[in-house]
């Protein structure tokens, strides 16, 4: 796997577990990541919070952003992790 790619997987594993572990916690509702690991949002018919739909608006633009980012755009820390292979 070449050193964008990998470094881009990583920058969106931990956007995940931030929306997850962080930003809905508490919340009762089911978040799905689909294949383009952008979130959806699965309520069964039942009213969203404001705060819950703009989690995910923003996890999603955040995704298409790293899409988008070149190697000299990642932290000199991932930089690094990657280099000492930290990331796989």
């Amino acid at each position: 796997m070449n050193k964008l790619k990998t470094l881009k997987l990583n920058r969106i594993s931990n956007l995940e577990k931030k929306l997850i572990d962080q930003d809905l916690r508490g919340y009762d509702h089911y978040v799905f990541i689909d294949g383009n690991r952008k979130a959806q949002l699965i309520t069964n018919g039942k009213w969203v919070t404001e705060f819950i739909r703009t989690a995910v608006i923003k996890h999603n633009a955040l995704v298409c952003e790293v899409l988008s980012m070149r190697v000299e755009d990642f932290s000199e820390q991932e930089l690094k992790d990657f280099e000492n292979g930290l990331l796989s």
